[in-house]
């Protein structure tokens, strides 16, 4: 008897790991919903701004980053900096906090899948500032009204060499 019951659990177990094994593995969690809508599919409709920009934009860019109260203050503390451009998406969330995406500038033919449709997108300007750098600015700027809408700083680890 006791033979015929190790036989039974034995059977069941090894049915119990055959069927975990070729079931299906559970679906990823979604992320929670910015503002009430799940990421996008792949954005093609953004304003006109998602663009090439001219040699002439660029250095306006980063004029009107460079003059904003933050950047002044940054570049006499530290002097040296140097700057790159990005994009930016930004879109307030229920909370009253915002969400931010920032992509690479060449990225514009191919805007990342998790930037919805309805976040605003904007010109930005990182710039790293110190020598070695220290602190990184990103300041994202209107192109069309020539004015800034949002200022990043973060504080730069210097690590050992």
């Amino acid at each position: 008897m006791k033979s015929c019951l190790w036989w039974v659990i034995s059977l069941l177990f090894v049915l119990a790991i055959v069927t975990v094994g070729c079931s299906e593995p559970a679906a990823a969690p979604q992320p929670a919903p910015v503002s009430g809508i799940l990421p996008a599919e792949h954005p093609t409709d953004f304003p006109k701004n998602l663009r090439w920009l001219t040699e002439d934009e660029k250095a306006r860019l980063i004029e009107i980053a460079l003059n904003s109260p933050e950047a002044k203050e940054a570049r006499e503390s530290y002097g040296v900096y140097r700057t790159s451009l990005m994009w930016v998406a930004m879109m307030k969330n229920e909370s009253g906090g915002m969400s931010i995406w920032s992509f690479d500038y060449e990225m514009v033919d191919n805007i990342p899948d998790n930037v919805p449709k309805d976040a605003a997108l904007y010109s930005e300007v990182e710039i790293y500032f110190g020598e070695p750098e220290q602190l990184l600015m990103r300041i994202a700027v209107e192109l069309e009204n020539e004015k800034v809408v949002h200022v990043e700083s973060h504080g730069l680890k210097i690590l050992p060499r």
